[in-house]
């Protein structure tokens, strides 16, 4: 997974949080296909910690910035959904041997949706944040 500037959302602490988080699925995709399990574990741990930190940066942007209700709601939403998924994976990771196994589904899983994440919902977030200022 490497970082685009077709990632970026023209905020600067959100874009600097991406690319950090781009770096760490890379990071895990790697150490997975190299099979190396107890390295997996390790920046999967810090992966999760680091994504839940901008999770809450954004949400405090979407205060800051009074972002519609109802679209802060699908966001925190999409959020917690994430968050749910990569904690299952990180149990998983801890419990398989396969660490390949784990570095398709990190692919498949994280990397599909950090991608339309970004993209999507975080792009709106960025549009409103920067016309509200």
């Amino acid at each position: 997974m490497v970082w685009s500037s077709k990632y970026e959302t023209g905020n600067e602490i959100v874009d600097n949080d991406h690319k950090e988080i781009f770096g760490l699925v890379k990071k895990v995709l790697d150490e997975a296909f190299a099979n190396r399990k107890e390295k997996v574990d390790t920046s999967i741990t810090f992966l999760v910690e680091y994504t839940l930190r901008h999770f809450n940066n954004e949400e405090r942007l979407m205060e800051m910035f009074d972002y519609p209700a109802d679209e802060a709601d699908i966001h925190k939403k999409q959020h917690s959904n994430f968050a749910k998924s990569v904690t299952a994976l990180h149990e998983k990771i801890r419990e398989q041997g396969d660490t390949m196994d784990i570095g398709i589904e990190v692919n498949n899983t994280i990397v599909d949706w950090l991608i339309k994440h970004v993209l999507g919902s975080d792009m709106l977030l960025a549009i409103h944040c920067k016309g509200a200022s």
